[in-house]
């Protein structure tokens, strides 16, 4: 191994290692605990050596949030082997409620905390949105199959991603305590629905 890639090593181990500390951080107090001196203490650095990796805490957190979409995004890719549109789009709102179950604290930082985003412009070619546009690809098959009546993809996509995002929200609060977990297709399947029925049906 040449030190050229001796050194991309060390630099993306260092990385995962910020990343790591950042990420404890954040789950023990929220994103007001997360501080460069906190990462650099918790990996026994200095501040500065942190700089050489990241441009700040938000850029930071930015990262991992990314992470977070990049899983989505890898899910999404093996959902693609579905050939039903309907049965694609509804296996992946079931994974995406067991995902924000399993990492509520990561889900709150994807979702949740407006400081990481705050002044950022769209990034066409950032996780979350790439995560989008594949939720809305899977919309537009079903439009074209003719299972939604609905004619506008995006708009529907964003009225199908609202629900889940709500459900996420309410399962992570602990409010659906009562629903069994071999419930949560079911409830994805009627919610579904129900965004999307008629008016006046």
């Amino acid at each position: 191994m040449g030190i050229k890639e001796r050194k991309k090593r060390y630099a993306g181990k260092m990385r995962s290692r910020i990343l790591k500390a950042a990420m404890q951080l954040y789950v023990k107090g929220g994103y007001e605990n997360v501080t460069m001196r906190r990462i650099a203490a918790k990996i026994e650095y200095s501040p500065g050596t942190i700089y050489l990796y990241f441009t700040n805490k938000k850029d930071i957190m930015l990262q991992l949030c990314y992470q977070g979409f990049e899983r989505l995004l890898a899910h999404q890719a093996k959902l693609e082997g579905i050939a039903d549109p309907l049965e694609r789009l509804s296996a992946g709102g079931r994974y995406y409620l067991a995902f924000a179950l399993e990492n509520p604290e990561l889900y709150e930082l994807m979702f949740a905390t407006k400081e990481i985003f705050k002044e950022s412009g769209p990034d066409e070619e950032a996780a979350p949105l790439r995560a989008f546009r594949g939720f809305a690809n899977n919309v537009k098959d079903c439009l074209d199959a003719g299972i939604f009546s609905a004619v506008e993809v995006e708009t529907t996509a964003i009225a199908l991603w609202a629900t889940l995002h709500g459900l996420a929200s309410l399962l992570i609060k602990g409010r659906l305590r009562f629903l069994p977990e071999e419930s949560l297709s079911q409830v994805v399947e009627q919610a579904y629905a129900f965004s999307l029925r008629k008016r006046g049906e």
